[in-house]
């Protein structure tokens, strides 16, 4: 689920990084930890295309002395490090939680990744959407090899049924990775951007704004939600003791 890659890059880093409020007068930053920070600005959080989700820098194998170029006052570092990336694989069982459910698909959260979709093909057989309840629920006592209609599924008693609720610990298989181009959009007034971020959470379906998106599955024995799978303990038995 995470690997580490090798990257060479030049890295600028303002003068300023080598101080810090915080740290007592007279002393300064040590230059990796500087260095390390402008790398981690520049690559966390971002996608690398077909590859994964840089999450911060692991370490630094190489640095050369920073130069100064004129003008800026930025120092200039060569350096070679190791980036640490979410890059899950086709077929790695996953646990999540249940972030939240449209009639179109599950999506399950990883805490720092949210981008996780389980659309309705991908759960297990015998499972429906419950306009009423706005979640999907699967129902565990058909008969072995019998597949029921929505209708029958709704008609089901609901205390009876296995519903996926929101915040539940949930386990998956990566069916599949989608990569979507994303385009650049010119930069708005903060005021304006608040504005257009309400009316874009009304109209944007998340599923197509995410640029990495992972489809999971749990059409499998032993995936699904944590508790449905829990083994039951056993009850002691008594042992009859023979009377002496």
């Amino acid at each position: 689920m995470f690997v580490l890659v090798g990257v060479k890059d030049t890295v600028p880093v303002e003068a300023k990084a080598f101080t810090n409020p915080d740290v007592p007068y007279g002393h300064t930053i040590r230059q990796e930890t500087a260095v390390t920070d402008a790398l981690n600005k520049k690559y966390a959080n971002k996608l690398i295309m077909d590859k994964g989700l840089a999450l911060c820098v692991f370490d630094i194998l190489t640095a050369e002395d920073g130069r100064v170029t004129w003008g800026n006052g930025l120092m200039f570092y060569k350096v070679s490090f190791r980036l640490m990336l979410f890059a899950p694989f086709v077929g790695e069982v996953i646990a999540g939680r249940v972030h939240s459910t449209t009639r179109h698909y599950v999506r399950v959260s990883l805490d720092f990744y949210n981008d996780v979709y389980i659309t309705p093909n991908l759960l297990p057989p015998n499972s429906a959407y419950d306009p009423s309840e706005e979640k999907f629920f699967y129902w565990a006592d058909a008969d072995e090899g019998e597949l029921m209609t929505q209708q029958q599924l709704l008609n089901t008693v609901k205390s009876d049924r296995l519903y996926i609720d929101n915040g539940e610990p949930i386990r998956f298989r990566v069916s599949d990775i989608d990569w979507q181009p994303k385009k650049p959009r010119p930069e708005i007034p903060e005021w304006k951007a608040e504005l257009e971020a309400e009316d874009e959470m009304e109209k944007v379906d998340p599923i197509d704004e995410a640029g990495f998106r992972i489809m999971g599955t749990i059409a499998e024995s032993g995936l699904g939600i944590v508790h449905w799978w829990a083994e039951t303990p056993e009850e002691p038995q008594e042992m009859d003791q023979e009377e002496e």
